[in-house]
């Protein structure tokens, strides 16, 4: 991902997913797991089993109404960090968004009417700094609400994680 820009094809699901059954089995939560490498593989468990072996990196989830609804559990946010995709959605409830950002998962969460700009496995731009997408397969484009720019800066920085590390090296340096 250069500077906040993925291009690949996009994967396009229903209003209303859950963050719990159907992007990531509760039992994720419950275990606590959280590396990348393990919840990758879990990824849409309930909706599409078979995503991460088809998913690769660059690629979009394309999301509807209340997306990564429920209780805010991280785990489906750092499966699909882990599978190397970025997401966008015409809502997401603000629990799920803080994880995403959380996690580094590169999301535009404010998108009303993207699920009709995109059918599955058409080609894909996305933009996360300026909120552009672009359908490259029909030739359209979009523009949304950009994140701000320390959002913005935290994605860059691969999360919550890793961008307070920086804030304490740069504290402990000064």
């Amino acid at each position: 991902m250069s500077d906040l820009v993925m291009r690949g094809r996009a994967w396009v699901y229903p209003d209303n997913v859950a963050i719990d059954g159907d992007l990531m089995a509760l039992e994720w939560a419950l275990k606590r797991e959280t590396r990348p490498e393990v919840l990758r593989e879990h990824v849409f468990a309930g909706l599409d089993p078979d995503f991460p072996n088809r998913a690769k990196p660059g690629d979009i989830v394309v999301g509807g109404k209340r997306f990564a609804q429920g209780n805010p559990h991280i785990q489906g946010m750092i499966g699909l960090k882990g599978c190397g995709v970025g997401l966008v959605a015409e809502s997401i409830p603000v629990g799920s968004f803080r994880n995403a950002l959380a996690a580094g998962l590169p999301v535009l969460p404010r998108c009303p009417g993207v699920r009709a700009m995109f059918e599955n496995g058409e080609e894909i731009e996305v933009d996360f700094a300026a909120a552009r997408l672009r359908n490259l397969t029909r030739g359209t484009e979009a523009t949304f609400p950009p994140l701000g720019a320390h959002l913005q800066d935290m994605l860059r920085a691969g999360g919550w994680g890793p961008m307070f590390r920086r804030r304490l090296d740069a504290m402990a340096q000064a």
